[in-house]
């Protein structure tokens, strides 16, 4: 039971630090930047547009 315990809060532990990190060094921006902001920015440039401003 005790090895269950230490298992569950291992594990809880290594998904805090990784979430931290990510927070930390502000990862999700930086992927949000230079994967999807790109993909994006190519699909909506594709578009034709209705009205121009």
């Amino acid at each position: 039971m005790l090895k269950i315990i230490l298992i569950v809060a291992g594990v809880i532990a290594a998904l805090f630090f990784i979430l931290f990190g990510i927070y930390f060094f502000n990862l999700d921006m930086k992927l949000m930047i230079n994967v999807i902001a790109p993909l994006f920015e190519k699909h909506y440039d594709r578009r034709k547009r209705e009205q121009y401003l």
